[in-house]
């Protein structure tokens, strides 16, 4: 009998713009807010679920950017390192020397995947039951200050579209939980959801226009 090899989702490339935004939040939560997210790095996932009233249900998340490929098992074990090195001094001292790193590991949107985002969800969370049963989802993305003059922080309406994929183990799942585990310790129980990116549309004022 022949075997088929699993459907590989189809990806198009984040907008340039989206990702080099993504990485410059990243670089001022870090140098000016301790790591306290920013409301751009927290969209709300839309899931679809077949037989739920509404067909569809929201989640707050927090979501991280990847390594670029060949760079990703590498700062696993930077991060796995800087874990294991700081511990000892407390969770406290963890933290610091994280927030310290990653103010000069965001800098350049080339060395970040462009084709990705992230997230960590409880197995036992219903938007992890939801992506599972339909992996299409969206996440919204909405920055609505009017008056903020700082690239980070301007105004920005955005949906994704994408394919969620559940890592339980690999490399990507490792990169994710050891780069949670710098702040939040190490966790159980836990999902890699790595969102596949398809189309992005700009829903400003009610629209709906694809981002090019």
């Amino acid at each position: 009998m022949f075997q088929t090899k699993p459907r590989v989702p189809t990806t198009t490339p984040l907008s340039p713009e989206f990702l080099r935004w993504q990485v410059l939040l990243r670089n001022h939560t870090m140098q000016e807010r301790n790591g306290a997210p920013h409301a751009g790095v927290a969209p709300l996932l839309s899931v679809r679920r077949a037989g739920a009233k509404p067909a569809v249900s929201t989640h707050s998340i927090i979501v991280g950017i990847l390594p670029a490929a060949e760079q990703l098992e590498r700062k696993t074990e930077e991060f796995r390192t800087l874990y294991e090195e700081e511990i000892g001094h407390g969770s406290r001292a963890l933290y610091d020397r994280g927030i310290e790193y990653l103010k000069t590991y965001y800098r350049d949107a080339s060395s970040f995947d462009p084709h990705s985002i992230t997230t960590m969800l409880s197995t036992e969370s219903p938007a992890l039951v939801g992506l599972e049963a339909d992996p299409q989802c969206s996440l919204i993305f909405y920055v609505f200050d009017l008056d903020e003059k700082a690239e980070w922080g301007r105004f920005r309406c955005l949906q994704l579209d994408c394919t969620a994929v559940v890592h339980r183990r690999g490399p990507v799942y490792d990169n994710v939980w050891w780069h949670n585990a710098l702040f939040h310790g190490k966790e159980d129980g836990m999902a890699v959801v790595q969102f596949l990116h398809r189309r992005t549309y700009d829903t400003r004022f009610g629209r709906l226009e694809l981002v090019t």
